[in-house]
């Protein structure tokens, strides 16, 4: 198969690693010196899953330069995606499945916007990676799915065959019945945890140790849960519980990586988590305070690193 990783990062990196380890024609479209430390000696994963590297590495920054090709996967992160969508264009042909794997719930509207209905399908993944250094990708936990579905709800062979070679690449694959449900209830989680814990400036450990920061922390996911509901999304029962067992298997000392980017002056997606579910909960009169709380303090931080 011939594919495009439309961002390189931890996400695109990885996922677009290793369809390119397995045999697949795979395009890394990355920029600056990243794009030139691949282009010098290839793309290299560590992981504990198992070290490679794809090289020669087919790299570039330009996607007129690749042309159409059959999967595009997109993995910038939430807050480049509006500029980023446009530049996709060239890699689009009449069969081609634009796949987007970003947090939050809406990077297929922006996808539609620049690119028609037809190729886009909804993704989310679950990885702990990052970059390293130039050219180095890091994956630094067994955990590695991906989930891919239409967002109508059918079953296409091309977006079975990109979850087959995921899955024969040795990641948890799996081909949504419904992308939907999939997609909230991984965002019920993050945007709650992304946000509370970018707020109190709290590792995991001490958000369920402290009564009043976890009680907060679920507020925050019940209010996502309702915005849900609200728009027929069909969540399990138990979603908010859920979302709190993930917490608690955590490591006390982990982070959340909006809260890493917050702490570092770096742009973060509060516009894709607390800033969605207000917007969204405004949308079908569904109010969500804690949220709003969320966005209304971390935004002069947002603006600032933007600027």
């Amino acid at each position: 198969m011939k594919i495009a990783v439309f961002g390189t990062g931890g996400v695109g990196g990885y996922f677009g690693g290793l369809l390119a380890h397995t045999g697949h024609e795979v395009t890394f479209i990355a920029r600056g010196e990243h794009l030139r430390a691949i282009l010098r000696g290839g793309l290299r994963v560590k992981s504990v899953n198992g070290d490679f590297t794809i090289h020669p590495a087919q790299a570039t920054d330009m996607p007129a330069h690749v042309g159409a090709v059959d999967y595009v996967v997109v993995a910038v992160k939430a807050y480049s995606l509006k500029t980023a969508a446009p530049q996709i264009r060239p890699l689009v042909g009449p069969e081609t499945t634009v796949v987007p794997l970003l947090n939050g719930v809406d990077a297929h509207e922006h996808l539609i916007e620049a690119l028609g209905p037809v190729p886009v399908v909804g993704g989310l993944c679950s990885l702990v990676s990052l970059i390293e250094a130039p050219g180095v990708i890091r994956q630094e936990s067994r955990l590695r799915r991906v989930v891919v579905g239409e967002l109508d709800r059918s079953k296409s062979e091309g977006v079975e065959r990109l979850v087959e070679a995921w899955a024969a690449a040795g990641a948890e694959a799996i081909h949504a019945e419904d992308i939907w449900a999939a997609l909230w209830t991984k965002f019920v989680f993050i945007a709650s945890f992304g946000g509370v814990t970018s707020l109190a400036r709290c590792t995991a450990g001490e958000l369920l140790g402290s009564h009043e920061t976890r009680e907060l922390f679920i507020q925050a996911m019940r209010e996502v849960d309702a915005v849900a509901r609200a728009r027929q999304i069909r969540l399990a029962s138990d979603v908010v519980e859920k979302g709190l067992a993930v917490a608690e298997a955590f490591e006390p000392t982990a982070t959340s990586s909006m809260q890493r980017d917050v702490a570092a002056g770096k742009p973060f997606e509060l516009e894709a988590f607390s800033g969605t579910v207000v917007r969204m909960g405004e949308a079908v009169s569904v109010p969500t305070p804690v949220h709003r709380l969320i966005y209304g303090l971390l935004k002069p931080a947002l603006l600032k690193a933007m600027a």
